[in-house]
C-alpha cells in the first residue's frame, strides 16, 4: 500500500488548464463522457499501479528469493510454510497477503480478507520448482482510501458476475452502500435521486476471479458549456493538487511525487523554483514553463498549469504538461 504522509490543504477547482483552452468550442453532450474517462482513467492507473510498481516487484523478488520459505516448501513443511509466509507478510515490505501452494494444497495464507489486485509466480530452489504463490500489495479498503484522496469521486465495488445477478459489494468502508442496483460500464446512472456518469473497469479480486470497480462521477452544472479540453485538463490539474496535498513535500520525495502524478495521470510533471528543476517526468525538461498557457517540447505542443505547493525548505511551483 502506498504510505501516505499528513495531509497539506491545497487548493482545487478550474483554474489555468482551464483559462488555456477557453477559447474551444463546447463540449455538449460529450461532457460527461469526456469527464467520467478522465477521472476513471486515473482510478484505473492507481490499480494498475499495483500490480506494477518498483515496490511491487521489489516484493516479488523477496517472496521468490527468500530461503526459509523455499526450504519449507521444499520440505513440505506446512508449520514452517506458515511461519516463513507470516515473516514476509510482516516485514515491512507493502505485501497485504500471500499464500504460497504446493501442488494442490495451500501451505499457508496470511493477510486481510478482502484484498485486490493479485499477482502470482513460481517458486524455484536450486532450479526445481517447490511451488506457487499469490500475493497483494493492496487490499480493498486501501485502494479506496487512496481513491477517495486523490480523486474524491464515490465508488463501488462488487466481485462475481459482470453487472449482473449474483455480484456482490465488498463490504469495506469508505464505499457507497448499497449502490445502485445496476451500473453500466460506461453512461448514466441514478442513485439517490442524484445523475452520475459511471466509469467501469475490470479488475481481480484474491486470489482470483472477477472484481469490478465502478467510479461514480457527478456531474456540475454548466459542464456541458466547457470544452472538452478544458474539462480533461482540469480535472487532471486537480488529480495532481490533490497528490500534492498528500505529501509533506520535501526536497528528497518531490521526485516521488513527481512520478506519482505522471503514472496515474499521464502528464509531464516538472517542480521548481524559478528555473532550477528540484525534480521531473524528463532531465532537464523544458528551458522554460510559463505559469499557464502552451510549451512546445521534444516537438509536441502541451497546455500547460502550475500551482504552488508548500515543502519543508519553501513554495515550489509544480508545473503540469498535457498533450493531445
Amino acid at each position: 500500500m502506498i504510505a501516505l504522509l499528513a495531509a497539506v490543504a491545497l487548493p482545487a477547482g478550474r483554474g489555468a488548464a482551464a483559462a488555456a483552452a477557453a477559447k474551444e468550442a463546447a463540449c455538449g453532450a460529450a461532457a460527461p463522457e469526456t469527464l467520467a474517462r478522465t477521472i476513471g482513467s486515473v482510478a484505473a492507473h492507481i490499480y494498475a499501479g499495483e500490480v506494477a510498481s518498483s515496490e511491487t516487484i521489489k516484493d516479488r523478488h523477496q517472496v521468490e528469493a527468500y530461503a526459509p520459505l523455499l526450504q519449507a516448501l521444499a520440505d513440505d513443511d506446512e508449520a514452517a510454510a506458515e511461519t516463513a509466509v507470516t515473516s514476509l507478510v510482516y516485514s515491512h515490505t507493502h505485501i497485504v497477503r500471500l499464500r504460497v501452494i504446493r501442488g494442490s494444497k495451500v501451505l499457508a495464507d496470511v493477510g486481510g480478507p478482502y484484498i485486490l489486485a493479485p499477482l502470482s509466480g513460481t517458486l524455484r530452489l536450486h532450479g526445481r520448482t517447490v511451488g506457487r504463490y499469490v500475493m497483494s500489495v493492496q487490499d480493498d479498503v486501501g485502494y479506496v482510501k487512496i481513491e477517495t484522496r486523490f480523486i474524491g469521486a464515490p465508488l463501488v465495488l462488487r466481485v462475481g458476475p459482470k453487472n449482473g445477478t449474483g455480484a456482490k459489494n465488498v463490504p469495506v468502508e469508505g464505499l457507497v452502500t448499497p449502490g445502485p442496483a445496476r451500473i453500466p460500464e460506461h453512461g448514466p446512472v441514478t442513485y439517490k435521486h442524484v445523475i452520475y456518469q459511471a466509469y467501469s473497469f475490470k479488475a481481480s479480486a484474491f486470489p482470483s476471479g472477477p472484481l469490478r470497480i465502478s467510479v461514480l462521477v457527478p456531474l456540475p452544472a454548466g459542464l456541458a458549456r466547457e470544452s472538452c479540453t478544458v474539462i480533461r485538463d482540469s480535472e487532471l490539474e486537480v488529480v495532481a493538487r490533490r497528490i500534492a496535498g498528500q505529501f509533506s513535500l520535501t526536497p528528497g520525495n518531490l521526485q516521488t511525487y513527481v512520478d506519482l502524478v505522471h503514472t496515474d495521470t499521464g502528464g509531464l510533471l516538472y517542480a521548481r523554483v524559478g528555473s532550477l528543476q528540484l525534480a521531473g517526468t524528463t532531465q532537464p525538461g523544458p528551458a522554460r514553463l510559463p505559469a499557464s498557457g502552451s510549451v512546445r517540447y521534444r516537438g509536441v505542443s502541451y497546455r500547460v498549469a502550475s500551482f504552488q505547493a508548500p515543502t519543508n525548505v519553501g513554495t515550489v511551483r509544480i508545473y503540469q504538461l498535457l498533450a493531445g
